[in-house]
C-alpha cells in the first residue's frame, strides 16, 4: 500500500493532503521523510499549516498566488512578535469631531461635531508620500446628531447610524433612529426596505448605545446614563433588511449596557445587575423570536460594590448566516478564533467616587463551546434555575487584568487574538504601547524565544495567576489561567488612545471631549 500511495504523483498527494486539518498535517509529518519533504517543499500545505496557527482564514479570491499569501502571513506574524511595524503614517484631522468613532476593515470613521456627517479614512496598506484624504457621509439636512454606529463593510457594504433629531410636529420630543447607508456610496443601501427606521420616540435625546451588525440582523442596547430619572434600558433587535422589529426586551436602569453578537444568531447580553453574561438565541420565526439558553456568572462582588457598566468588542464580527464575504486582502482573521474583551467599570455606592477598571479577555470560540457544552439547570417551568458559576468556567478560559492606568474608554482595542494598550496617562507622560497576544501558538513560540534570547520588551505568562484585588471589589480571590504573550514597542508614545485593526495600529490623541485630533498609522501587514 505505500508504494502505491508513492507512486502517485506529488502534485496528486499534495492535493490529497491539502484536505486534512493542520494537526492532521503535521502528524502526517512524522509518517517518514518522504511524506515529510514533500509537506515541507509544498508552498500550499505550508500555507495552510501557517493561516491556522495565525488564526485566518483564506481568501481563495485573492490576486496573490499561495506562495505570496505564506510570505505575507509569515511577515505579518514577525512584525507584530516584534512591534516593527513596515511604515508610519501621519494623518491630519481636518474637521471638528465628536467622541462618536469606529474603526474597522482598514476604514476609521468618526462622526463631525457640529453637523449629521460622518467622516471616514481608507488606510493605507503600503507606505505612501501621498495625503490620505477624508471622504464624508451625509447623514440627512435636518437636525441630526450621530449617537453611535456600526459597520458591516465586507459582509454587506453596510453601515447602520443611530441618529437623533428634534420631531418636526411635538415640541420637547426626539426621534431615535437607525439609518442604512451603503459604504461605497454613501447612499440608502439597497437592500434596506425601510431606509430609516424609528426606535423610538422619546424626551431623551442622548442614550449611550452599543450597536452590532451581523447578516441581516442589527442589534442595539441603549441605557440612558444622564437622566437622573433612570429610564429602562432597552435592547432590540431588528432584521435591517426587512425592517422587522424582532425582538425589544426592557430591564431596569443599568442592565444591559452593552449587546454583540457571540454567533451569527446568538447574542452575548452582560447583565451588571446579576453579576452575569445572559445568551439569546435569535430567530426570525414569528413564534419564537428569542430564547434565553444560557448564563454564566462572573465572580461574586462584595456588598457595596455595583458594575457601572461593561463594554465588549470581539473583531471581526462572526458572519452571517447566509452570508459572503467581499474582501481583497489574502487572508482574514477568523472570528471564532477572536478573543472577546470585556472593559468593566465598578464603583461602590458606600465610597463617594471611588471607581475600579477591569478587562476580561476570553475566546469567542471558548464561550459558544461552553454554552453548547454546559447546558443551563431548569426548572419544572423550563427556565434557567442559575447560571453556571465562575468557578466552573472562568479560570482556565478567561484571564483578568486591571487597567485602573489604561485607556479603556476606546474599546476598539483588539483584533484576533490580539490587542493593544497604553497607559491612560501617555499624553502627558509618554510610554510604550504594549501588544498582547492570545494565540497559544504564538505564546509557545514566544516561550522557546525567550528561553535562549531573554529580551525586556518582550514577555510570556502561562500560568494561573490572582488578581491584585486591592480595591477589595471581589467576595473571594479571582484566578484566571489563560495564557498570553506580549511585546512594548521599544519607544514610547503620548497617545490617549490606541486603536487595532488585524493589519494596523492606530495612534490617537484627543481633545477634552474625546474627539480625534491627530492620528498616526502604524501599519504590520
Amino acid at each position: 500500500m505505500p508504494s502505491l500511495l508513492y507512486a502517485l504523483p506529488t502534485e496528486v498527494l499534495t492535493r490529497v493532503l491539502s484536505f486534512l486539518p493542520r494537526i492532521d498535517l503535521e502528524s502526517c509529518k512524522l509518517v517518514n521523510c518522504d511524506v515529510r519533504n514533500i509537506i515541507n517543499n509544498s508552498a500550499l500545505l505550508r500555507y495552510i499549516i501557517a493561516a491556522d496557527l495565525a488564526g485566518v482564514e483564506d481568501n481563495p479570491h485573492s490576486n496573490l498566488s499561495i506562495s505570496e499569501k505564506y510570505t505575507t502571513l509569515v511577515q505579518r506574524e514577525l512584525s507584530w512578535r516584534r512591534f516593527q511595524p513596515d511604515f508610519v503614517q501621519s494623518i491630519n484631522v481636518d474637521y471638528p469631531m465628536s467622541g462618536i468613532y469606529d474603526f474597522t476593515n482598514g476604514v476609521y470613521f468618526a462622526a463631525a461635531s457640529n453637523r449629521p456627517r460622518l467622516h471616514y479614512l481608507e488606510l493605507p496598506t503600503v507606505s505612501s508620500q501621498t495625503p490620505i484624504m477624508w471622504s464624508h457621509i451625509q447623514v440627512d439636512t435636518h437636525c441630526h446628531t450621530i449617537i453611535d454606529m456600526a459597520i458591516a463593510i465586507y459582509e454587506s457594504d453596510l453601515i447602520t447610524i443611530i441618529t437623533s433629531s428634534p420631531d418636526p410636529s411635538l415640541d420637547a420630543m426626539f426621534r431615535l433612529e437607525l439609518n442604512f447607508r451603503s459604504f461605497r456610496t454613501g447612499n440608502i443601501h439597497p437592500l434596506a426596505s425601510q431606509p430609516t427606521i424609528l426606535i423610538e420616540l422619546t424626551s431623551r435625546p442622548n442614550p449611550s448605545a452599543s450597536v452590532e451588525i451581523v447578516g441581516d440582523f442589527v442589534a442595539l442596547a441603549m441605557t440612558h446614563y444622564d437622566d437622573e430619572n433612570e429610564p429602562d434600558d432597552q435592547v432590540s433587535v431588528w432584521n435591517w433588511k426587512t425592517g422587522a422589529l424582532l425582538i425589544r426586551v426592557n430591564a431596569s436602569f443599568g442592565t444591559h449596557p452593552s449587546v454583540m453578537f457571540l454567533t451569527e444568531d446568538i447574542l452575548l447580553v452582560p447583565n451588571t445587575v446579576e453579576e452575569v453574561f445572559e445568551f439569546w438565541r435569535i430567530s426570525s420565526s414569528l413564534e419564537d423570536r428569542v430564547s434565553l439558553i444560557n448564563i454564566i456568572a462572573l465572580p461574586t462582588l462584595i456588598y457595596g460594590m455595583l458594575i457601572f457598566g461593561i463594554g465588549c468588542r470581539g473583531e471581526p464580527t462572526p458572519p452571517g448566516l447566509r452570508s459572503s464575504l467581499n474582501f481583497d486582502r489574502p487572508f482574514r482573521t477568523s472570528s471564532q478564533q477572536a478573543i472577546i474583551i470585556f472593559h468593566m467599570y465598578i464603583h461602590s455606592f458606600l465610597v463617594p467616587d471611588s471607581r475600579f477598571n477591569l478587562t476580561l479577555v476570553v475566546h469567542r470560540h471558548s464561550l459558544v463551546d461552553l454554552i453548547n457544552k454546559h447546558p443551563p439547570l431548569l426548572s419544572s417551568e423550563g427556565h434557567i434555575q442559575q447560571p453556571v458559576p465562575w468557578e466552573s468556567w472562568g479560570p482556565s478560559l478567561a484571564r483578568w487584568f486591571v487597567s485602573n492606568e489604561t485607556s479603556t474608554r476606546w474599546i476598539t482595542r483588539s483584533a484576533g487574538q490580539r490587542f493593544a494598550s497604553i497607559s491612560s496617562t501617555a499624553a502627558r507622560h509618554p510610554c510604550p504601547i504594549t501588544i498582547y497576544d492570545f494565540n497559544p501558538h504564538n505564546v509557545a513560540k514566544m516561550k522557546s524565544y525567550l528561553e535562549h534570547n531573554p529580551n525586556p520588551n518582550m514577555f510570556y505568562v502561562d500560568g494561573e495567576e490572582e488578581l491584585e484585588d486591592e480595591g477589595g471589589i471581589f467576595k473571594d480571590p479571582v484566578r484566571s489561567a489563560l495564557p498570553y504573550c506580549g511585546t512594548r514597542s521599544e519607544g514610547t508614545h503620548e497617545y490617549n488612545a490606541v486603536l487595532m485593526d488585524e493589519e494596523r495600529l492606530l495612534g490617537i490623541k484627543t481633545g477634552s471631549f474625546y474627539e480625534a485630533l491627530s492620528i498616526d498609522v502604524m501599519h504590520f501587514g
